[in-house]
């Protein structure tokens, strides 16, 4: 197995070598002082190939695409193993409606004449600088262990991937899942295998982009494309103050900790002025329940792992004071709260937009900055700017806001931050516990009030394993519990 040169410095937490993991060395090679121009010269080649591999994995070489299989790496011609590309036994084939069907990539890459011998390997999620790590053959490419391409493929073959491509490593251990990578903001992608309600592929748009070493206020949050149906949203609406649905519309309850149906009066605050109920065994709710589990490149549905979808209507200045949607380390003594502990807590939300809003009721994330046109020039004239000032006032007096009132300042808040607005049929994701298993304090958000017209939504929650009061065996190891094919490191890399 060759021992490649790092490229460039790592940094931030976590950007280290799991030593629980195998993978490839990379170590700097010592340089003697009185040959450093003889080295720099024979170094040189392999500086520009870094370069450049560095420059075409964050998509400065345009599209993106990276051929079939697809990350936005380029292929260097110049570095080939010698081992030609043969029919492989053992690679990963799901049929369509399997569960993983789209989870592994199956194709080579159709103008490589070679497996690749070299990708730059960033951490789960992404961030920071990558190691340029090299293999001369499929098996010293498994044991770099569990990889996944931008599109949240599982990586099963250097003939898959352009030589100097992005990869990102899986989980490291149990309670830990794939994070999707933001790569940029504004980058969007299809996600191989997943599609909503009417068929139609469903693709993921990185809307912030963190940093590795929590330096960033900016929480994980991807704008997902085509996630409901018409169909789905209206069916959500319906049950949702249906006679035959237990727990139909009532006042929104807040952050209990009990089980979505035990939080009861108790658990309802002044700071969240919506109403919600809850949908929970319907076939509509199972089906988007495991389109969201597969979304999130979850191994297998666990029921244990999801509260009920909690449906929400916002009438006219109601909203949601900024909140985070994990519980504390130390909610309570009868359950283990803390991922890094192997504990359980929420783990991501997907929010589904059921209606459009003409004015408020986006969701904002107030420790992150509004979206600038020099950072996405598109997804500002999408997403749509802040009204001026003196329009918000009439917008906040005609809603009949307090003077004063945490509703008023929320929504001048929602004007300076970022902030989402409601599209019928789309979905937001974000995470509230960041790839090492931190809860991640800067997935703080908020509902901003509704200034016209009448918002419905949907929050659904996924734990990172046996959600409060549903683990068979521990609740002080819920991630002992999970099912194997959910449980990292998965040895062997696949």
């Amino acid at each position: 197995m060759t021992t490649p040169k790092p490229v460039g410095r790592r940094k931030g937490k976590g950007s280290g070598k799991d030593p629980s993991s195998p993978s490839v060395t990379v170590e700097a090679v010592p340089v003697k002082k009185n040959s450093a121009y003889f080295f720099f010269l024979s170094a040189l080649p392999g500086i520009i190939i870094a370069i450049a591999a560095t420059f075409w994995s964050r998509g400065g070489g345009g599209g993106g695409g990276g051929g079939v299989g697809g990350s936005g790496g380029r292929q260097d011609a110049s570095v080939h193993s010698s081992v030609s590309i043969d029919i492989e036994a053992s690679l990963k084939d799901p049929s369509p409606g399997s569960w993983t069907y789209g989870f592994y990539t199956t194709q080579t890459v159709s103008d490589q004449t070679k497996p690749s011998t070299h990708a730059l390997l960033y951490p789960n999620g992404g961030g920071g600088e990558p190691e340029l790590v090299s293999f001369a053959n499929r098996e010293e490419f498994l044991m770099l262990g569990r990889l996944y391409n931008d599109r949240g493929q599982i990586v099963q073959s250097p003939s898959h991937f352009l030589n100097g491509t992005a990869l990102y490593k899986g989980p490291q251990r149990p309670g830990t899942h794939f994070h999707w990578p933001a790569v940029r903001v504004g980058y969007r992608r299809p996600v191989p295998g997943v599609f909503g309600g009417d068929g139609e592929q469903i693709e993921l748009e990185t809307l912030t982009e963190p940093t590795l070493d929590a330096s960033s206020s900016d929480p994980r949050v991807f704008y997902i494309h085509n996630f409901l149906s018409s169909a789905e949203a209206d069916e959500f609406i319906r049950f949702s103050t249906a006679p035959e649905n237990p727990y139909k519309m009532a006042p929104s309850t807040g952050g209990t900790h009990k089980a979505w149906n035990q939080g009861g009066s108790d658990a309802r605050l002044s700071t969240r002025t919506s109403e919600n109920a809850f949908d929970i065994s319907t076939e509509n709710s199972n089906n988007v329940k495991q389109r969201a589990f597969r979304l999130l490149r979850m191994g297998g549905y666990d029921e244990n792992l999801a509260d009920g979808i909690q449906v929400l209507r916002y009438e006219l200045g109601q909203a949601y004071v900024a909140h985070h949607d994990y519980f504390p380390e130390f909610q309570s003594e009868d359950h283990q709260w803390n991922p890094l502990l192997g504990g359980s807590n929420r783990f991501a939300t997907i929010f589904l937009y059921l209606s459009d809003v003409e004015y408020g009721g986006e969701t904002t994330f107030p420790n992150s900055d509004r979206l600038t046109i020099e950072k996405s020039k598109e997804l500002v004239e999408r997403l749509g700017e802040a009204p001026p000032l003196e329009t918000q006032k009439e917008l906040i007096k005609a809603a009949g806001l307090a003077e004063g009132s945490w509703e008023e300042d929320l929504t001048y808040a929602c004007s300076a931050k970022f902030a989402v607005p409601p599209r019928r049929g789309d979905a937001i994701l974000f995470y509230s516990q960041r790839p090492d298993g931190r809860l991640d304090v800067n997935s703080l958000h908020g509902a901003c009030p509704v200034l016209k017209g009448t918002k419905w939504g949907a929050n659904l929650w996924v734990w990172n394993a046996c959600r409060y009061s549903q683990c068979r065996v521990d609740p002080m190891n819920p991630a002992a519990e999970l099912r194997e094919e959910m449980k990292a490191p998965f040895p062997g890399g696949l």
